[in-house]
């Protein structure tokens, strides 16, 4: 299942009032986050995500989950959704929107770290990952 943790002083309720960009267009489609769900002990945020790819529509969702050192960034477990790079590069976006949020934040573990937008606060990832540019 791919995952990002970040390390770091990480505020759900911010992510929420904040509301980073989470939108990416290129030539493989759109990815988008719409909407934006948090359980009342601010715990864990749900974002609502679409992702077109080429003869491929997939509505679904994506859960951060607060840690006591950070934040979990991953798919929701129920969600049925085929994991494909566009759903990947959409999870990294998440990521990197809510790191950039908190700076001195860093991405902790990873099995999606070339699907990172920049990657520089790659720490102790489960796989290395060439740095790559946001793209918008």
């Amino acid at each position: 299942m791919p995952n990002v943790t970040i390390q770091g002083p990480i505020d759900l309720r911010q992510i929420i009032i904040r509301r980073p960009e989470m939108f990416l267009r290129d030539p493989d489609g759109i990815k988008r986050v719409s909407e934006y769900y948090i359980n009342t002990e601010c715990t864990k945020l749900l974002l609502e995500a679409l992702v077109i790819e080429p003869g491929k529509k997939q509505q679904f969702f994506i859960q951060v989950c607060k840690k006591s050192n950070g934040a979990m960034v991953r798919l929701e477990p129920t969600s049925p959704v085929e994991k494909t790079v566009g759903v990947k590069r959409l999870m990294g976006q998440v990521a990197f929107a809510i790191r950039s949020l908190y700076p001195g934040s860093h991405y902790a573990k990873t099995n999606i770290a070339e699907h990172l937008p920049d990657n520089e606060g790659m720490k102790n990832s489960s796989r290395g990952g060439k740095k790559l540019r946001a793209v918008a």
